[in-house]
């Protein structure tokens, strides 16, 4: 009787998950999906919706430092820090700081922006396996700038991003009017990423790579993943009622959570969240024609099949459950600002972005045992970089040379400081 394939455990059924489990049936090796959350329930389905293939320019940058007063007490900030949670967590801060200077931010710069122009090697296939084309459409997406000061600050940034290999074209007021003509901000330049993507329904996307998943003879797990460990036959993964299965290799892909799985040598990498926000209109998709990035407030404007959404803003506040209305109120201002929306949110969204400090995922084996590999830390790009993570780890599960260069991304990167 012929030897069957090699079995692995995918840990977290977000979308990063679920595109490695894709990816290693595509491989061959039999696959289990263990999360006790719906599939695509989490972070992933509140996302600006967008394939971002440019968005190589990391949250940090040289002049945050200064800004820290502000961040911490402004209500007109679209990044803030929890003031007792950046004394709680000192360390997490100061690397992040550290990672500030311009040096370190051009390195991070150029790791992602080598990951980045390999997004479609590894979302492509999966939309054509998965039949999902309908998903997604392909007008663009924009970035304005209220007054010509504000663009030639960002111009630095996006002679960067120019240089990663993103396309774009700038635009005066005229061209905006003509392409967005419902904002009723008057902004005087923008960028416009043509060729740029984004998906009508994040949430939808993932239950349906979930359903192909499972429709190959994937086995889902319904239920978290607390612990795994080694014997003498492979490794074990111990779920939190109680069961456990026995596998060759495990990948953890469980987001901002990924450390709450013991025994995986998680325990150096400063795995903590940007906690991100959305509010979203029912009914006013209409509104834009592509998703619109307001680039000094933070967000896009993103027309979805459920309606408009307004996501993003950065929150250092760990994994605490509660909202901070500062926040939902700043979305609110500002969405009514750009497109006049007077009315209440028909619903806010609070979620969990996996960070480290450098704003790089961890992409590679651990260094204790090389059959469990680390894919998370995907920060604000997880839904670019979903189809690209599962293509690297079903490479690296299946012992051949990755994709791309993942010494960036190394897990124990972090432990010389």
């Amino acid at each position: 009787m012929p030897k069957p394939p090699p079995h692995v455990a995918v840990i977290g059924a977000g979308l990063v998950g679920t595109s490695c489990a894709l990816w290693l049936q595509k491989k061959g090796f039999r696959v289990s999906l263990a999360d006790g959350n719906e599939p695509g329930s989490m972070t992933s389905s509140g996302n600006a919706c967008t394939i971002a293939d440019y968005a190589c320019i990391p949250v940090n940058h040289p002049g945050l430092i200064r800004r820290l007063p502000a961040l911490i007490f402004s209500r007109n900030s679209p990044l803030s820090i929890h003031p007792w949670y950046a004394v709680t967590h000192f360390p997490w801060m100061l690397s992040f700081l550290r990672h500030c200077t311009r040096s370190e931010v051009n390195k991070t710069i150029r790791a992602l922006g080598h990951l980045l122009r390999l997004t479609h090697d590894g979302l492509d296939p999966l939309i054509r396996l998965t039949h999902t084309e309908d998903l997604f459409e392909t007008n663009g997406c924009m970035y304005v700038y209220e007054s010509e000061q504000a663009f030639n600050l960002a111009r630095r940034g996006n002679q960067a991003r120019a240089e990663q290999g993103a396309a774009f074209t700038e635009l005066d007021a005229p061209d905006i009017r003509d392409l967005e003509p419902n904002l009723k901000r008057p902004f005087a330049k923008g960028l416009m990423f043509q060729q740029a993507r984004h998906v009508l329904n994040p949430r939808t996307l993932v239950q349906r790579f979930f359903q192909h998943f499972t429709g190959h003879h994937g086995r889902y797990l319904p239920d978290h993943a607390k612990g795994v460990t080694r014997n003498e036959n492979g490794l074990q993964v111990h779920l939190c009622g109680g069961g456990e299965i026995a596998v060759d290799q495990v990948v953890i892909s469980s987001g901002a959570f990924s450390k709450q799985v013991t025994g995986c040598g998680l325990e150096n990498i400063p795995l903590d969240t940007e906690r991100g926000y959305h509010i979203q209109y029912a009914g006013r998709q209409h509104l834009v024609n592509r998703p619109v990035a307001w680039a000094e407030c933070g967000f896009y404007a993103t027309p979805m099949d459920e309606g408009l959404r307004f996501a993003g803003t950065v929150e250092i506040a760990g994994l605490s459950p509660k909202k901070n209305p500062r926040h939902l109120d700043y979305l609110a201002r500002k969405a009514n600002a750009m497109l006049g929306l007077e009315m209440e949110p028909t619903t806010t969204w609070l979620g969990y972005r996996p960070t480290l400090p450098d704003a790089l995922p961890v992409i590679g084996p651990g260094k204790n045992d090389e059959k469990i590999i680390h894919a998370f830390g995907h920060q604000h790009i997880g839904l670019t970089l979903a189809g690209i993570t599962g293509k690297l780890v079903s490479e690296l599960a299946a012992g051949e040379p990755p994709s791309a260069n993942l010494k960036p991304f190394h897990p124990d990167r972090f432990r010389s400081g």
